[in-house]
């Protein structure tokens, strides 16, 4: 599946399965592709990127398209901080995933 194949509404929130333990790459790979869940990407992860996963959660959105992200976080954030603070995690979740290219 590539990311423009990614259909809105479609988000995988949450799951029981166990993953086990997941590189830190190949867990922003699979939250991207949406592979995992939100959830399951903080446990693999932490709360590194809560306000970033927080904010899709709130808006809808799907990791794997970033430009909209971008679009949203622009749209919906006034203050400077806020719109820092989620750029930064999205360009460090990107930048994970490209980390650990498959």
């Amino acid at each position: 599946m590539e990311t423009t194949d990614i259909v809105p509404g479609l988000i995988v929130r949450h799951t029981n399965r166990r993953l086990g333990c997941l590189k830190p790459s190949e867990a922003c790979a699979r939250l991207i592709s949406g592979g995992i869940s939100f959830a399951e990407f903080v446990d693999q992860i932490g709360d590194g990127y809560r306000e970033l996963l927080d904010f899709m959660m709130d808006h809808d959105l799907h990791p794997g398209r970033r430009e909209e992200v971008l679009f949203c976080i622009d749209c919906y954030r006034d203050d400077l901080y806020s719109r820092a603070v989620l750029r930064s995690q999205l360009d460090q979740l990107y930048g994970m995933e490209r980390a650990g290219a498959f």
